[in-house]
């Protein structure tokens, strides 16, 4: 039994150690290569939907998940349904497109890669080289 809730316990520190080694990503055109802290927020929360470089930001979340939890908390200072919350009701007094949404790293990666202007975030071990990584100053 002891066993049994250390691999839990190691199991749930893998976890979070994954959320907290995000990277932010944008599509490869994009002429940014660095944002602060609070354009990160301004983008999640829709309140900076352009890029300094010119071009709409088109923003795509993961739907779930210890790293979407993670992220959504550390720059937006919500939880996840508050999160959603907080873009349901945008959309529904008119002032706001929702982001795009999935459920995997691999599928924030295809997203971000095929959409000019887009921007997401993965697991820092995801990204890859078909996206930009964006440094958060």
């Amino acid at each position: 039994m002891k066993r049994i809730l250390l691999v839990l316990a190691l199991a749930g520190f893998a976890l979070s150690a994954r959320a907290q080694d995000a990277v932010f990503i944008a599509n490869p055109a994009t002429a940014d290569s660095a944002l602060k802290a609070d354009d990160v927020k301004a983008i999640l929360l829709g309140n900076k939907t352009k890029w300094d470089g010119g071009g709409i930001i088109k923003l795509v979340v993961l739907t779930d998940g210890a790293l979407n939890d993670k992220v959504i908390r550390d720059y937006t200072q919500r939880s996840a349904d508050q999160f959603d919350k907080y873009w349901k009701k945008l959309v529904f007094t008119g002032k706001g497109m929702p982001p795009a949404t999935a459920k995997t790293d691999a599928d924030v990666i295809e997203y971000v890669s095929k959409n000019p202007g887009s921007f997401g975030y993965v697991a820092k071990e995801s990204a890859g080289d078909k996206v930009k990584i964006i440094e958060i100053k």
